[in-house]
């Protein structure tokens, strides 16, 4: 009867097959992420993730099928990350408040997952390359990006807060393309003050966006 109860407490512990693979791959990502920010693409092998990530040389291979399987797996990750902080920053907000709120968790999240963002970056430049075969989830992620700071802009005109004569297509594709340029060259020169060009970035938008007030009209007139 003991010797049941031990085997029983032995099975309930031990790991799946499913939650062994679980925390293989996360393993994995991991590694990966810490490879690029320290080696670089041509550094971040499958044999130098297997062996970061403490296992044999051919897992990474087993688990992802290529290079290119696991850093779609990454960015995978790194957007699933992202999209939960952006999400505690503007959810239930629209218009302005959104915009300012996801320029916020923008910078907040940088300086939180410094190495995420320079993984995602990496990736991004690498996705350059015409034979590159994760170029459509980039392409995808940004587009993503663009679309919803558009609808901001959509849900502040409804509102009555932002000026109808802003395009919100083209908002969408100058704000996010401002985001990328600011996080870049603080990733390159760390001595670049994020926060006060975010702010500076901040202001600028309001200028932009807010609706235009009527002048007043003087007394004599």
């Amino acid at each position: 009867m003991t010797q049941a109860v031990r085997k029983s407490k032995d099975t309930v512990s031990r790991p799946t097959q499913a939650e062994r693979t679980a925390l293989a791959e996360e393993k994995m990502v991991n590694a990966t992420i810490e490879l690029l920010n320290t080696a670089g693409l041509a550094g971040t092998t499958l044999i130098a993730i297997g062996e970061r990530a403490g296992y044999s040389r051919g897992l990474a291979s087993h688990h992802f099928g290529s290079k290119t399987g696991l850093f779609r797996k990454v960015l995978k990750q790194i957007t699933a990350v992202w999209t939960l902080d952006l999400e505690r920053y503007v959810k239930g907000k629209t218009g302005l408040c959104a915009i300012l709120g996801a320029l916020d968790a923008h910078r907040d999240h940088v300086g939180e997952y410094p190495q995420h963002a320079r993984a995602m970056y990496i990736l991004w430049t690498g996705s350059f390359d015409p034979a590159s075969e994760f170029k459509p989830n980039v392409i995808e992620f940004h587009k993503l990006q663009r679309e919803a700071a558009a609808n901001w802009v959509r849900g502040g005109q409804e509102a009555g807060e932002i000026s109808s004569d802003v395009n919100p297509d083209s908002f969408g594709e100058q704000f996010y393309a401002s985001l990328v340029g600011l996080n870049y060259q603080w990733m390159v020169n760390p001595a670049i003050d994020l926060n006060a060009s975010v702010d500076a970035l901040k202001n600028n938008i309001v200028v932009l966006l807010e609706t235009k007030k009527p002048l007043k009209r003087k007394e004599n007139d």
